[in-house]
């Protein structure tokens, strides 16, 4: 009996250790990458942005060949769009990869981050809730406990609807924002941003976004950490705009992380080979667009693409610098004007000497009777002056 009972319980134990190694491997093989991306063009009651199918479509190619199940909408209405994104949460279980990709008008509206479909018609802030699709409730739905989920927004372009949700007799406790804003990443969420916070991104003036150009070429580099490739593509970006666009990003990722092409080949090709010198080319190149500005955002911009750069301490410090607040000018008070009379000395001029040192000229003499004008003494004494008379006398008339 006691042999057969310790078998019994051999075979008991085999069956419970077997159980999680066959529930660990069912799980492993439902784990798999899932993609929705959206690209919105033709709005009906907004600024079409031509490039915006035109991403999603690359973007959705690109997802493909490392491995992802995408499902692609192309100008999307609302309904369409939370069709996809009901179908897209339900495909998801814990251990898979989801990515959402979106391409169109975005907008913030009191610190919430809207996705706008094609008929979206904005009029008043009541609309937000039944014509926008909130970013928070579209990253609550694609994740689950134990996932990674990749959120890639490039839709911070100009609010088209600003002047209707901020107009006169709207509600004065609707703040709207420039771009979308700034977005916390929950456990295991990795955000980007085609811009920085606050920001517009540029739809841009060939066949793809800057954003969206730089993500196709970038997603396919063998074993790159996606933080790793989202600063490269903050590089390409900030070039191909001059600096005026930055892509942001938020991450709550841990090890091991997360990685676009993690099966390639190890060995690195010829252009990887020559990526640190092409990167030093390029900080170079940066560093000499924006070595004589005063603008800060530039700089910053500067320390976000190359944290290790020969020039952080210098970045650094010229923030410092210009954004030191400047010491108040002095108040400059009205001198005060003195009572006392004021006696102004007479100023001498050069002919004003020269007439004090000079001697008064005499008034001419000639024609008076005592100086021996005998008509002037005959008419004098013609009229009665006596000393007149005289004096003719003695001149013998």
């Amino acid at each position: 009996m006691s042999k057969v009972c310790l078998l019994c319980a051999c075979l008991l134990l085999l069956a419970g250790l077997s159980t999680p190694a066959s529930s660990e491997t069912q799980i492993g093989q439902r784990s798999h990458r899932y993609a929705l991306v959206i690209g919105n063009s033709a709005y009906r009651f907004a600024s079409s942005l031509p490039n915006g199918v035109n991403d999603a479509n690359a973007i959705s190619r690109v997802l493909q060949e490392t491995g992802f199940d995408v499902t692609l909408g192309l100008d999307t209405d609302a309904s369409t769009f939370r069709e996809l994104i009901g179908k897209f949460r339900r495909n998801l279980r814990p251990g898979d990869v989801s990515l959402f990709y979106f391409a169109g008008h975005g907008l913030q509206a009191n610190g919430e981050n809207y996705l706008l479909p094609v008929d979206a018609v904005l009029q008043r802030p009541a609309d937000l809730a039944l014509e926008a699709e909130r970013l928070q409730d579209i990253i609550a739905a694609m994740t689950a406990e134990e996932n990674i989920a990749i959120v890639l927004l490039d839709a911070c372009r100009d609010n088209p609807f600003v002047k209707q949700l901020s107009g006169p007799g709207q509600s004065r406790g609707l703040a709207i924002g420039k771009g979308l804003g700034a977005l916390d990443a929950g456990r295991g969420v990795f955000i980007g941003f085609a811009t920085q916070p606050g920001n517009v991104a540029l739809d841009g003036a060939v066949n793809h976004s800057p954003f969206a150009d730089s993500l196709v070429k970038r997603i396919k580099t063998p074993s790159i950490d996606i933080e790793i490739l989202m600063r490269r593509v903050r590089l390409d970006v900030m070039n191909a705009t001059s600096g005026k666009q930055v892509p942001w990003s938020n991450s709550s990722l841990v090890e091991p992380g997360f990685s676009f092409n993690p099966d390639a080949a190890s060995s690195p090709s010829s252009a990887d080979a020559y990526q640190p010198d092409i990167n030093a080319a390029a900080e170079l190149e940066f560093w000499k667009s924006i070595k004589d500005t005063s603008d800060v955002s530039m700089y910053r911009a500067y320390l976000a693409a190359f944290p290790n750069g020969a020039f952080v301490e210098i970045a650094k410090s010229r923030i410092a610098k210009f954004q030191a607040p400047t010491p108040p000018r002095k108040k400059i008070l009205p001198k005060k004007v003195s009572r006392k009379p004021q006696v102004s000395l007479p100023i001498d001029e050069p002919s004003n000497r020269s007439a004090k040192t000079s001697a008064p000229a005499k008034p001419e003499s000639v024609g008076r009777c005592r100086d021996g004008n005998k008509e002037r003494c005959r008419q004098r004494c013609r009229e009665g002056a006596r000393r007149a008379c005289r004096k003719l006398q003695q001149l013998g008339g």
